[in-house]
């Protein structure tokens, strides 16, 4: 989801901002709350304010999800062509997931603004599944899901563990190049597939006679001796 459907981290930068002003009086540089990413939003937010008593930070986790909420629609961006290739692919009748390490209410905080949840036949989120990524969970539960045979599927995102989890699930992995967030650089993990833009991911899945852009082949397909 963050990072390959929509562009989350102005509204976290901001939000986790405020927290760490009201509750630790300091702030977070960009380079800080990126380096946080991973865990779901209430683990953030309880590691930062640890030293506090248990009480005031359940305060900060719930300050932390109004803030998202309000303003999630302001500063949030959902990625040029995205809404189009979802409803491009859900018309075509093939199976459309999502699995995302967040919890189901910021799914929904971050989603619905921009009419996204209704695209996806089924979303996974961190309340599902008892490991996160790396480990292929996510990806196995969403394929049971839909009823569809990994080997027939594709886990397209932006960061290192997405493509690990993927190939640990046996599907086919797509890197989401498209995203300024700085989550890792997938490609490190030999994905089977690199998308640099959207409408590289949209000529791949729905080819016209003549692309202008063709995906990009992964290194599993180019780098191979002879």
């Amino acid at each position: 989801m963050d990072g390959t459907l929509v562009s989350s981290l102005p509204v976290i930068y901001h939000c986790e901002n405020e927290i760490s002003l009201k509750y630790l009086r300091a702030s977070l540089t960009l380079e800080d709350v990126i380096s946080k990413f991973g865990p779901p939003a209430h683990r953030i937010i309880r590691d930062m304010t640890r030293a506090l008593p248990d009480a005031v930070q359940s305060n900060a986790v719930s300050d932390y999800y109004d803030c998202y909420r309000t303003h999630v629609s302001s500063r949030g961006l959902v990625f040029p062509g995205i809404p189009e290739l979802l409803r491009k692919i859900k018309i075509s009748g093939r199976r459309l997931a999502l699995f995302t390490g967040v919890e189901k209410v910021m799914m929904e905080y971050t989603l619905n603004p921009f009419k996204l949840c209704e695209l996806f036949e089924i979303r996974i989120t961190a309340d599902d599944v008892q490991k996160s990524k790396p480990d292929p969970e996510g990806i196995t539960l969403a394929l049971s899901r839909i009823n569809a045979d990994a080997k027939d599927s594709i886990y397209v995102g932006d960061s290192p563990a997405d493509m690990v989890a993927g190939k640990r699930a046996g599907v086919l992995t797509g890197a989401a190049l498209w995203s300024p967030e700085n989550r890792g650089d997938p490609t490190t993990e030999h994905p089977d597939y690199e998308f640099r833009s959207v409408l590289q991911l949209s000529d791949f899945l729905f080819p016209r006679k003549k692309s202008s852009e063709q995906p990009y082949f992964g290194t599993r397909w180019t780098d191979k001796t002879p």
